[in-house]
């Protein structure tokens, strides 16, 4: 079976609860062989006449002990497995989050929408299925059968040794199809993040499409998708079941040889019945966890495909360093940055808020997207003062929002600097940056929630009166008063219910 090494590196942290998991589905393993193993011995003296319904009761009461130890201790491993699984996850949402505010809008304006999305959400919830069930599953798989080998070697060792024969066959058959079950599982993935990303768009520009009447063609390049997402999802299944068939195979096979080597030489004498029975039951439990192995492999191979495009995400780089995330200047060059800090004249008396001079500089700036031919920006140099207003006109595609996002870093300058308050805008540590400018774009987002909540976002702690003077001041408190609830009326995502 085969192990993704990144997956198995976000596990080091609860490596020890999976190992608990699997030892706890190895407890539950031996419950079940304990089982097995009283029922062949009261089988064999039922067979022989030897048994009494007297003698059948402490028998049958063990039996019904084992079937509830082993209930319980299935219980207690599925509950912890999925726990360690859900740990994991948090983690790496936590992470993602991280790792996505860093890499700023720039990064996910080149990518689509809906195929970010069902590897940020989805992708990560399949990852419940890899180390809540697949994983803790194969390290049983891997360990039961010999452990339940050693107990057949005590009682027959050449019958023991076909059913582990056939055991490992079982295990290792799985291997001969990774590359076609990998490669399936990644076709899938690939046309489920394309229909996921189609059908968003088609959602967000429903009014769009219907008003120019593309309603039905957008509907064909959808069922297109789905019929491809069909196709990949059948080649997985294919491959699934290849491995399947031979699995049972493997099993039924196994089964059949043991018992028909065993009878063989229970008629001649050389093994006794009751010997026989003990190992067929046990052969039993020696492919039960296999069989499980093999139902969760589909799961697991599709938690795995969906993993590679989390760790697409997690190793694009991030293209702009917060230097409150690295030493601080005075530690590189002995205090020279608060030096000059002070030689620019940076400090309250300059009016700018956290002690920044109001004062911004483009010196030489240039910048294209995606290091394109065209640049956006080309050598501009300006100088803003603290008071004075400039406009930038110019065509769409001009470069007048990239100088916004350049100034909130968005992404840096390929050319050139930008200085506020006399710093290198990449000396400014991102939140104090950020606390010193304000935008209003020409899209504003709002998410979905009240008015008031989206108007804290500019202020977390904002009280009501705070909320109403700045409505005020942007002249929107008679429009926002005469909603049907106030500041408290839902807006629904990107405003939808606003006209």
């Amino acid at each position: 079976m085969y192990l993704h090494p990144r997956l198995l590196s976000l596990a080091l942290d609860v490596r020890w609860r999976i190992i608990l998991s699997a030892a706890v589905g190895m407890l539950a393993a031996a419950a079940g062989v304990a089982r097995l193993a009283v029922a062949a011995l009261v089988i064999a003296d039922v067979v022989r006449g030897e048994a009494s319904f007297q003698s059948l009761g402490w028998p049958l009461a063990g039996m019904a002990g084992l079937i509830a130890v082993r209930a319980v201790l299935q219980y207690w491993q599925e509950v912890m497995s999925h726990h360690t699984a859900s740990i994991v996850k948090v983690k790496l949402r936590e992470r993602l989050y991280r790792h996505s505010l860093a890499l700023g809008p720039g990064h996910f304006d080149a990518s689509r929408t809906g195929d970010a999305l069902m590897s940020l959400a989805e992708g990560v919830e399949r990852l419940e299925a890899f180390f809540g069930r697949y994983l803790p599953q194969m390290m049983v798989a891997a360990a039961a059968p010999l452990v339940i080998f050693a107990v057949m070697a005590l009682i027959d060792l050449r019958t023991g040794l076909i059913f582990l024969a056939f055991a490992l066959f079982t295990l290792v058959i799985p291997n001969l199809f990774h590359r076609w079950t990998r490669e399936r599982s990644m076709a899938r993935r690939d046309a489920y993040g394309a229909l996921g990303a189609d059908f968003l768009d088609a959602v967000q520009g429903l009014a769009t499409l219907k008003a120019f009447g593309q309603s039905g063609a957008r509907g064909e390049l959808l069922a297109e998708r789905a019929r491809r997402l069909f196709r990949a999802t059948m080649g997985v299944l294919a491959a699934n079941a290849a491995t399947g068939a031979l699995t049972i195979l493997g099993i039924t096979g196994g089964a059949a040889v043991a018992l028909g080597w065993g009878a063989a030489r229970v008629a001649d004498g050389d093994l006794e019945l009751r010997a026989l029975l003990i190992v067929l039951m046990l052969g039993v439990e020696i492919f039960r966890p296999l069989r499980e192995l093999v139902q969760l492999y589909h799961d697991g191979m599709i938690a795995m495909s969906s993993a590679e495009g989390i760790f697409e995400i997690m190793d694009s780089p991030v293209a702009v360093a917060d230097p409150a995330l690295r030493p601080a200047q005075g530690d590189r060059d002995g205090g020279r940055g608060d030096r000059d800090a002070v030689a620019n004249g940076q400090g309250a008396a300059d009016g700018g808020r956290d002690g920044v001079r109001a004062e911004v500089v483009f010196d030489g700036v240039g910048y294209a997207y995606n290091r394109g031919r065209r640049p956006a920006l080309r050598g501009l140099s300006f100088t803003l003062r603290d008071g004075e207003t400039l406009g930038l006109v110019g065509p769409s595609g001009a470069g007048k929002s990239t100088v916004v996002w350049l100034m909130l870093r968005f992404f840096d300058p390929q050319e050139g600097a930008i200085r506020l308050g006399g710093r290198d805008l990449r000396d400014i540590p991102l939140e104090e940056l950020r606390r010193q400018i304000s935008v209003v774009t020409q899209d504003t987002y709002l998410f979905h929630g009240t008015v008031a909540e989206n108007l804290r976002f500019g202020n977390p702690d904002a009280s009501q009166d705070e909320l109403e003077a700045a409505a005020r001041a942007a002249n929107a408190h008679d429009f926002i008063g005469h909603l049907p609830d106030g500041y408290e009326t839902v807006v629904g995502e990107r405003a939808v219910r606003l006209s």
